[in-house]
């Protein structure tokens, strides 16, 4: 997973660059072939997979079931996300 760090801030740059968070709700596949574009061949399907799932698990992309048993996914950019407690490291302060 180390190796794949610097893969995964490649891909978020060029996704907040190219301005995919306007893209909407796409199929895994369209956002595959976007990273197997960004990173080339040096990663395999399963390589481009896990690298999915991460950013996933990051909230870079929110995921839409349909009727089907599959999934729908949407880009967010980092930016234009709310801020939750989770992506703060430090201490909170509140006043009252």
């Amino acid at each position: 997973m180390v190796r794949l760090k610097g893969y995964e801030r490649k891909v978020v740059e060029y996704f907040n660059k190219r301005g995919f968070s306007k893209s909407g709700f796409l199929k895994y596949n369209y956002w595959y072939n976007r990273m197997n574009f960004i990173i080339g061949d040096e990663c395999s399907r399963y390589d481009i997979r896990k690298l999915f799932m991460s950013l996933e698990k990051k909230k870079y992309f929110n995921a839409k079931k349909i009727r089907t048993r599959s999934y729908l996914y949407e880009f967010v950019n980092k930016n234009d996300r709310n801020k939750t407690y989770e992506d703060f490291d430090g201490v909170i302060i509140i006043f009252d």
